[in-house]
């Protein structure tokens, strides 16, 4: 799923998934059913006919992440995939991904946005300047910074304190 959003405006969402299914040699009943399942699973079931352009910051997310599970990958690699969405969005997202999560799929995600990764991540990566400065648990990282009156470290504090805190390009 990129950061970016990847649909065609003009098409419905239906016709946008057929066209992404293609890419995947999916055709027939087998993707009817994926365009089935993965409108449900984002919560677009009822606006499967209606053009994108007619959709919101957060159902354009939540239909780029559906294009990106028509072929059931055993992995996805999502690119700050909640960024500028609203918080019911986000929320929705969020929910599709934990599920996923339960159902074995692995997810590489990147995000800025620290709790983002507290919830989501068994491991979480911190690159500075193109280079992976920390690879551990939540816990492994927070014991890396001093707790806050008896709490852990949250993620961000052992971000700033990992990379810094002044101001980057």
């Amino acid at each position: 799923m990129p950061q970016d959003i990847a649909l065609y405006e003009e098409l419905s969402a239906r016709e946008n998934l057929r066209f992404f299914g293609s890419l995947y040699d999916l055709t027939g009943r087998a993707l009817e059913q994926a365009m089935i399942s993965t409108l449900a699973l984002v919560g677009l079931a009822d606006r499967a006919r209606d053009a994108v352009k007619t959709f919101s910051g957060g159902m354009k997310r939540r239909l780029n992440l559906a294009a990106g599970l028509l072929h059931d990958p055993d992995i996805l690699l999502l690119d700050e995939p909640t960024v500028g969405v609203d918080p019911q969005s986000r929320n929705a997202i969020f929910e599709n991904l934990e599920l996923l999560k339960n159902r074995g799929k692995a997810l590489l995600y990147t995000t800025h946005y620290m709790e983002e990764a507290e919830r989501l991540a068994d491991r979480i990566v911190v690159i500075d300047h193109g280079r992976a400065i920390a690879d551990d648990t939540l816990a492994g990282l927070q014991s890396r910074v001093p707790s806050v009156d008896g709490k852990p470290a949250t993620l961000e504090s052992v971000f700033l304190t990992l990379t810094g805190r002044s101001l980057r390009d």
